[in-house]
């Protein structure tokens, strides 16, 4: 893609340049065809500026920006942990992973600005049967340490908690053995 962004940016400025050359004195003398020159000039940045600024519209809607499909949805160790997670109980529980908190938890008050549960969770239990949401499980890496995480990491578990949906931090690192991560989910799950 930005391939193609470049090639028609340095075809809009050769277009403008044809088209200035075009009208300068010296290339009259040179050639008395300079109106095609300018014509082509005209036309290729023209058409280099279109498709540069148009935005094309899908189904009847045009986007504002380009979209790209993402390589993986989870990295290698949330992948990990995901396998480790649906070894417990997978006749009782399913593992799902990344889980915005708006579709598990919904705001009682000021209903309108639910913009906080537009965060995402790693994983999250739900009953096999009912698919009731049973428990938020995060990894968190080292980019957590920074405030700005930190902060989002609270705003979470505060309304993890507010909501009544127990929420079990991991970080990488930790021992993430199958005993340890069992005995810390089935403890939050059955409180």
């Amino acid at each position: 893609m930005k391939a193609k962004k470049t090639a028609l940016i340095i075809m809009f400025i050769a277009g403008l340049a044809l088209f200035g050359v075009s009208l300068a004195p010296f290339f009259r003398e040179f050639t008395d065809k300079f109106w095609i020159a300018a014509v082509v000039g005209v036309v290729a940045a023209g058409l280099a500026l279109f498709a540069l600024l148009h935005r094309p519209r899908r189904g009847g809607v045009t986007l504002s920006s380009e979209y790209k499909r993402k390589g993986v949805l989870i990295s290698r160790p949330e992948y990990n942990l995901l396998q480790t997670l649906r070894q417990i109980s997978p006749s009782k529980y399913e593992v799902l992973p990344q889980v915005a908190l708006v579709s598990v938890i919904d705001k009682k008050t000021n209903a309108s600005y639910r913009n906080e549960l537009f965060r995402v969770c790693d994983y999250c239990f739900v009953d096999r049967d009912t698919f009731e949401p049973l428990l938020l499980v995060e990894l968190n890496d080292s980019s957590h340490k920074r405030e700005d995480r930190r902060l989002r990491d609270e705003k979470v578990a505060a309304i993890c908690e507010d909501a009544g949906l127990p929420l079990v931090t991991f970080r990488m690192g930790d021992d993430l053995s199958y005993s340890v991560v069992k005995k810390a989910v089935m403890r939050a799950i059955l409180k």
